[in-house]
């Protein structure tokens, strides 16, 4: 009767642990805490802020980045998303400039998203997590809210 009870056993773990891996999601290599290197960072037309931190925190619907910055002014801001990486629109909290994110990864280390703004893309972000994992760079542009265009690449150093 054990063999019996053990080979009912092993055959429902065949069937149920490869469904359980593949519903957990994919190693985000820009999971953590980043600061950004101003230094190492153009900012076009805009003055550089004193300072932002990204926190990629990996849950089962995604990734969540919340962006913590501090403009030139002193002024802070928050501003926070999901990352599903499959080009379905998700919501954006805090950024004056678009309200909603689309996310695509194109391999391991490089995902690229478009900005939308009321439903319309207005900017684009392509973001690259280097293969040592130490850092992540975001090229964007965007079409800016008050009618100009902003270029920028960003550093980031891992924390």
């Amino acid at each position: 009767m054990n063999l019996w009870k053990s080979i009912v056993l092993g055959s429902a773990l065949a069937l149920v642990l490869p469904a359980a891996f593949a519903a957990q999601p994919a190693t985000d290599t820009s999971a953590g805490t980043w600061t950004l290197n101003i230094a190492k960072s153009t900012f076009g037309s805009r003055s550089p802020p004193k300072s932002e931190t990204r926190i990629y925190t990996v849950t089962s619907k995604g990734t969540r980045v919340v962006i913590e910055d501090e403009a030139a002014d002193g002024t802070k801001s928050k501003a926070e998303t999901l990352l599903t990486y499959d080009g379905k629109p998700q919501m954006l909290s805090g950024n004056p400039d678009y309200d909603t994110v689309t996310t695509k990864r194109i391999d391991r280390y490089v995902t690229t998203a478009d900005l939308l703004r009321s439903g319309k893309v207005i900017g684009t972000l392509r973001r690259v997590v280097s293969e040592d994992g130490k850092t992540l760079t975001m090229n964007i542009r965007l079409d800016k809210a008050n009618g100009t265009t902003e270029t920028a690449m960003s550093v980031y150093e891992r924390q």
